[in-house]
């Protein structure tokens, strides 16, 4: 699936990117994290005003009065063992994230093209 910018809107091609991450986008384009690089991010569906306002208000609760939140669709956060896991897997061979949905699509759908 991908996002068609339409002016200042986007559309969705496939379901499973109505889910992501939004992060929160300084004016000079770097996202706010802290000294480890750890994001300030949240899981949520596009255009969820409540889980939007939630990390405004994290972001207001550090002083930041700049800045906009940004949609990833298709992301979700992580934890170091994942991340770790999913290094150990595209090594592999496999896809990275087990819980990547278009990318299981895609590999069943080359699946059922395959005549073995």
């Amino acid at each position: 699936m991908k996002l068609t910018p339409t002016g200042k809107r986007f559309v969705h091609d496939g379901p499973a990117d109505r889910f992501g991450v939004y992060m929160w986008e300084m004016p000079n384009g770097a996202y706010l994290s802290d000294a480890d690089r750890n994001f300030l991010s949240i899981n949520s569906e596009f255009g969820d005003l409540k889980r939007i306002t939630e990390l405004k208000n994290a972001v207001r609760s550090f002083g930041i009065t700049e800045g906009q939140p940004k949609f990833f669709p298709g992301h979700r956060k992580v934890t170091e063992e994942e991340y770790q896991e999913q290094l150990w897997r595209a090594g592999e061979g496999l896809v990275p994230d087990p819980d990547d949905v278009n990318a299981l699509a895609d590999d069943l759908k080359y699946r059922g093209m395959r005549n073995d």
